[in-house]
């Protein structure tokens, strides 16, 4: 997987140096696609990853919703970083930062019950103590 990524990557910046001369929306489009290809393969390659961990979290005593909170969290991250570094490399940073702060706020929705049984766990050993 890895030197396909490495390879892709490669031969799309060769393109994309030698079309950002003629047009360079065309070469921003190419980037755009090969993120989009090696992000592809990247999930193809993570999906056995994924399943190992939901067997063997199926098989212990734990609270799915937790793990479920941290993968979508995970994916909101890179997801994130792709558009971002998109956006930056199209010369849009101010567009980026924005993107960013869009995954940092997502990932604080999605994590919020975690922090309201800490909170909630927390208070309840505060009173347990006095």
């Amino acid at each position: 997987m890895l030197f396909s990524v490495v390879g892709i990557a490669l031969v799309t910046t060769c393109i994309c140096v030698l079309l950002k001369q003629w047009n360079p929306e065309i070469s921003m489009m190419a980037a755009l696609l090969c993120g989009i290809l090696i992000f592809g393969i990247i999930l193809v390659n993570l999906t056995p990853v994924l399943d190992t961990i939901g067997k063997l979290v199926a098989g212990v005593e734990f609270d799915s919703g937790y793990l479920s909170v941290v993968l979508k969290s995970l994916g909101i991250c890179y997801v994130t970083q792709l558009a971002a570094d998109t956006c930056r490399d199209s010369g849009y940073s101010s567009i980026a930062s924005k993107v960013e702060l869009a995954g940092k706020v997502s990932v604080i929705v999605i994590a919020m019950p975690l922090f309201t049984n800490l909170v909630q766990l927390s208070v309840g050993l505060i009173q347990l103590g006095s």
